[in-house]
């Protein structure tokens, strides 16, 4: 009984049901909860509506792909700049200063100057670079530095370089660093993605531009704002547990 509650499914299938519980009685304690605070089944009623529909894709795809591409930007920067800083400590602190400053910064900042900089449609992917950049960059930094010395000396006197010493020990050791950076950053960065569409108004398509639409055709109706939020709630729940699929297949190899 007791590895069966321990279970890792189970308490995921209890938090799932946790949380539609309480959606539900805070849904009940709203007056016009249709209205203002839209309850569990009203919610995915419409969301179900909404996934028969082209646009709902469409918008899935951009936001994913404006996403991807920022991340993509973030981690090779991240990779660069963290092994530099997990080989050379005294770059680690002269860099310090920036990270600190970029994880510092609020997020509403980073919007107001891309929208001016970069304008509406590529402002959320400059926002997902310098989000999930300092997650990845400390991940890379601290799992490089973090090798065991006797490794590192062992590998001198084998004669291994700089170049084969990184690529061959200290990035496959760093490995379960990356990981973890890699699980930190994903759905924040998907989260900021859509929260700058909102913000930006102007990205053609995007689940933030359908929340945005949505919510200027009637500002007191928020059960269309809720669907998109939970059909987005489910991909990100869908790309996390593939992520972790493949992060389990790698640490295999």
């Amino acid at each position: 009984m007791k590895k069966f509650i321990t279970n890792k499914y189970v308490l995921t299938i209890l938090g799932i049901v946790l949380f539609f519980a309480i959606w539900l009685i805070i849904s009940y304690s709203v007056q016009d909860q249709k209205m203002i605070f839209p309850d569990p089944w009203s919610t995915v009623k419409e969301a179900g509506r909404i996934l028969q529909g082209k646009y709902i894709y469409k918008c899935i795809g951009w936001t994913f792909m404006r996403m991807a591409i920022g991340f993509t930007c973030a981690f090779t920067l991240a990779c660069i700049f963290g092994v530099i800083a997990g080989n050379f400590p005294h770059f680690k602190t002269l860099f310090k200063p920036i990270v600190v400053a970029l994880k510092s910064i609020p997020t509403s900042a980073f919007v107001f100057l891309f929208l001016i900089v970069s304008g509406a449609r590529y402002a959320p992917i400059y926002i997902v670079v310098f989000i999930s950049f300092p997650i990845l960059y400390e991940a890379f930094s601290a799992g490089v530095s973090n090798v065991p010395q006797e490794i590192l000396e062992a590998a001198k006197i084998d004669g291994g370089g700089v170049l084969r010493t990184i690529f061959k020990i200290r990035l496959p050791l760093a490995l379960p660093y990356i990981f973890v950076g890699i699980a930190s950053s994903f759905a924040l960065s998907f989260k900021i993605e859509i929260m700058a569409e909102i913000t930006s108004g102007d990205t053609k398509h995007g689940i933030g531009s359908a929340i945005s639409a949505a919510q200027k055709s009637d500002p007191s109706n928020m059960l269309p704002i809720f669907a998109y939020s939970l059909i987005a709630v489910v991909f990100i729940l869908l790309v996390t547990i593939l992520e972790d699929v493949v992060a389990r297949k790698i640490r295999k190899y």
